[in-house]
């Protein structure tokens, strides 16, 4: 008997969901072993997304192909978020030299849309598309701090997965730590996602909504929260005020760059200068 259309959707996104979770590329038997379906079915599978560019093989080994980066990438949230951040990434890690974030809360992990680094940037656990639990990550709880609160209510409850010794697994311990997010404006997390690894963020508010956060992190003995605070802030209040512009407004306006990033004591703010008229 033939599977029917659902069937083949449904093993499909069990399929993909493995390469999601995976870094490297996957044989067919450690495909078959995370998802938990036959391996003639997933042998079958595989072919099919294959032919159609969705994967790619290489001798026995399988990996996320170049139609799917092709398809994700046309998302419009991806593109507009990514073109306003991008270059105010790169400006906040040039003034900071630490690996610079920008993520977005999806269900109970951060979605990482954008990483910007030097040679840290390879021992930390993010990556492009990745996603690691919200409440382990200084993004995570700089968006959470500013997210319903019904749904922040269900995330306290939900089970607090631990990725490290320091991890936050206290419904009460991570309800303080959004208290105290929302009233200075920035989250910090220290070990609790990767050891070792300090971070400072702060959400990116459009109408008091947070659409995303940006983050920098670096070695714990490296990160002096004081001054990065400041600077983060100010990243992400810009990166806001452009998210509001529309587009063609834009493109209109005199090009406007930003000369300095603000270190400790000074205000956050959006200051610019105009390069023309």
């Amino acid at each position: 008997m033939s599977e029917s259309p659902s069937s083949m959707v449904d093993r499909v996104v069990v399929i993909l969901g493995v390469f999601e979770r995976s870094a490297g590329p996957l044989n067919l038997g450690q495909i078959s072993a995370c998802s938990g379906l036959p391996r003639s079915s997933v042998h079958r599978i595989l072919q099919q997304l294959v032919n159609a560019r969705l994967l790619s093989r290489y001798d026995n080994e399988y990996r996320l192909g170049l139609r799917m980066f092709e398809i994700g990438s046309l998302v419009p949230h991806r593109i507009r978020m990514g073109e306003v951040a991008r270059p105010l990434l790169q400006e906040l890690h040039t003034a900071t030299g630490h690996v610079v974030h920008l993520a977005v809360l999806d269900q109970q992990d951060v979605v990482y849309l954008e990483k910007v680094g030097g040679s840290f940037a390879s021992a930390l656990p993010s990556r492009i598309g990745g996603r690691l639990p919200a409440h382990c990550t200084a993004l995570g709880k700089a968006l959470l701090a500013h997210a319903p609160q019904d749904f922040v209510d269900e995330y306290l409850w939900s089970g607090l997965t631990r990725r490290t010794a320091v991890s936050i697994t206290s419904p009460q311990t991570l309800e303080t730590a959004l208290t105290r997010i929302r009233s200075t404006g920035y989250a910090t997390e220290s070990g609790e996602a990767a050891a070792s690894v300090a971070c400072v963020a702060a959400p990116v508010l459009v109408l008091d909504q947070a659409v995303a956060a940006i983050s920098v992190c670096g070695p714990q003995d490296r990160i002096r929260v004081d001054e990065l605070r400041f600077q983060v802030r100010w990243i992400a209040a810009e990166v806001a005020r452009r998210l509001m512009v529309s587009p063609r407004r834009q493109r209109s306006r005199p090009r406007r760059l930003i000369t300095s990033v603000p270190l400790s004591g000074q205000a956050v703010s959006t200051v610019a200068t105009d390069t023309g008229r």
